[in-house]
């Protein structure tokens, strides 16, 4: 089963009405590039990154499979696959973990869909990859993977000479191709220290990109600055603002802050003593991440600005696994609630035939009664790390039933 969101279109301003004997909803289960282009819904996506380069395809779908039951009730839109770079000259400092080349993040893309039907938005680092070799990629992308939204990012220092194409050529190429769209990243901090990010988006905006997802925010202050400068600039130009998806990220061991600081994300002292000083380090870092979600809702109210929400799970850890899942469903709560109008979540019976569901069932014959048969689950591995995997399977179908009892109502996650 996969959870869903849905929620009922009514005017935030609109005088009461009667209450109703039933709550019309919209269910949003549409592709992943037509729900990020809507800017009067908001959206939700999950991020990962692929498995290791040299997997077999059966590794690479057992992965799949895994994050994917783990994941099965979280009601996302879609998945980011990150594209894992090097980044040499990005800081001075030592890289906190080792650099290990990674599957192709649009071929991963592409098996997380066989499993789970659900698209993703593939991060790319155009500047990576000579000219040709890009192009490339990109047809083996769209023709062969069928990936369709893409996220592109340059390189990561200015001071570096990159052999890879440009952003404004790759935008023109991904224009050319009427089934896929792109967005780009947005880092808040540059705001802060060059005062032009907002002028940045609409020069991005003027190449076509229709979304923009922002670096994992450890402090509220520069994104609250950067989303009201942006919708003010925007009204001045007379232009719609695109869509800002607000990233978060928890953290659960001072090696992951290390990584987290590492990547240029700013983190306040003061947050991180709290995070790092608490008996309960991850769970301190989701407090205070919803408590900075809902600061950033709150302080840029009216800005005109969409918005959208994507949690990143990108440690294997299995506490900071569980802590960005429970992230993912108190901050979608927050930004549901703020849009005031009704919603609800739901979970639905994936057929199998569509290679939807978290698991590939297949029928066993039995000796009695004669042509009998049971749906049985495949045979995993038998090791204690798998102990722990029944476990959680067992404990995301309760979930899932648990989301059916209360299907029609409102939830408050």
């Amino acid at each position: 089963f996969h959870a869903q969101h849905a929620i009922g279109r009514i005017p935030r301003r609109a005088p009461p009405l009667p209450k109703p004997t039933h709550t019309a909803t919209v269910t949003m289960d549409v592709g992943l590039v037509e729900a990020l282009c809507d800017y009067s819904r908001p959206v939700f996506l999950f991020g990962l990154t692929p498995p290791l380069e040299g997997a077999t395809q059966a590794e690479l779908k057992e992965t799949a499979r895994k994050f994917v039951e783990r994941s099965a009730t979280l009601a996302t839109d879609g998945f980011i696959v990150y594209d894992i770079q090097e980044e040499k000259g990005r800081t001075p400092e030592p890289r906190p973990f080792p650099f290990r080349k990674l599957d192709d993040p649009s071929h991963f893309a592409q098996i997380l869909k066989q499993v789970s039907g659900k698209e993703s938005v593939v991060y790319k680092c155009v500047a990576e990859s000579d000219p040709g070799g890009f192009d490339t990629w990109l047809d083996k992308a769209v023709d062969v993977y069928g990936v369709t939204a893409y996220n592109l990012v340059g390189g990561a220092s200015s001071a570096n000479q990159y052999a890879g194409p440009t952003i404004p050529a790759v935008a023109a190429k991904l224009n050319q191709k009427p089934t896929c769209a792109h967005g780009g990243v947005t880092i808040a901090e540059r705001h802060v220290k060059k005062g032009n990010e907002h002028e940045t988006l609409v020069k991005k905006g003027e190449l076509g990109m229709k979304w923009f997802i922002s670096q994992a925010i450890y402090d509220p202050e520069p994104m609250i600055k950067l989303l009201k400068e942006y919708g003010e600039l925007c009204r001045r130009k007379k232009i719609a603002p695109k869509r800002v998806v607000l990233t978060f990220a928890p953290c659960g061991r001072e090696k992951t802050m290390r990584f987290i600081k590492w990547l240029g994300v700013t983190v306040p002292d003061a947050v991180e003593r709290e995070i790092l000083d608490a008996e309960n380090k991850v769970g301190k870092s989701v407090d205070l991440l919803c408590a900075m979600c809902k600061k950033i809702l709150e302080e840029t109210r009216g800005c005109g600005v969409p918005l959208g929400i994507s949690v990143e799970s990108v440690s294997i850890f299995k506490n900071e696994i569980d802590a960005a899942h429970d992230l993912f469903r108190r901050t979608q709560s927050m930004l549901l609630d703020f849009l005031g109008e009704p919603w609800v979540v739901r979970y639905s019976i994936v057929d199998k035939k569509s290679k939807r569901t978290s698991y590939d069932y297949r029928r066993t014959p039995v000796a009695t009664p004669p042509k009998a048969k049971v749906l049985a689950l495949p045979e995993t591995e038998k090791d204690t790390k798998d102990l722990d995997d029944k476990k959680e399977k067992g404990a995301l179908i309760g979930a899932g039933l648990f989301l059916g009892l209360v299907l029609g109502k409102i939830l408050k996650l």
